[in-house]
């Protein structure tokens, strides 16, 4: 099978696959943008805003269409980050906007781009290759620019262990 490259997903017609929601209070289905191969997987355009363990470019098979249970069939080599306005500001737009904003060229530097958003959360692809330290300095620095805002990793750890998945080495 060929999948398509980076370069060319974006030339490419996507539909949504919908994938589970787990790991928080609510659970559910995301509709998240991809690319349906024939065999029956998926490559991710987008990483999800709320779905967890999967980043854009990861290739995925679902395995129930109606919960959206997934397995990951290849990391596409993209860090998912969930970026959290403070408590407060969960429902403001405008404020949202402000971070989107002010942490567009450190992410575009780090060759990352951001996904998606809704009032009080943004989320974010990073290449792999840009590094952790340098991933960890940039949304440190945000959450100080930022009081009562969090960030977390989206597929970096087990959900059940907190053990590093350490995809990135393979």
């Amino acid at each position: 099978m060929v999948r398509p490259t980076a370069g060319l997903i974006n030339n490419m017609k996507h539909k949504h696959v919908k994938i589970a929601v787990a790991d928080t209070n609510v659970r559910g289905v995301e509709h998240v943008p991809a690319i349906e191969f024939e065999n029956g997987e998926w490559e991710l355009i987008n990483s999800p805003l709320y779905a967890t363990q999967v980043a854009a470019g990861d290739i995925i098979r679902i395995l129930d269409s109606e919960t959206g249970a997934f397995e990951i069939v290849h990391h596409g080599g993209n860090i998912s980050v969930q970026f959290y306005l403070a408590e407060t500001q969960a429902d403001d737009i405008q404020a949202t906007n402000t971070v989107i904003k002010d942490l567009a060229s450190a992410i575009a530097a780090l060759n990352g781009r951001m996904d998606g958003y809704t009032a009080g959360l943004i989320v974010y692809s990073i290449p792999a290759k840009a590094g952790f330290s340098s991933i960890e300095k940039l949304f440190d620095a945000a959450v100080f620019r930022f009081p009562g805002a969090q960030w977390q990793y989206c597929n970096v750890f087990n959900p059940s262990t907190g053990e590093p998945l350490n995809w990135w080495d393979k």
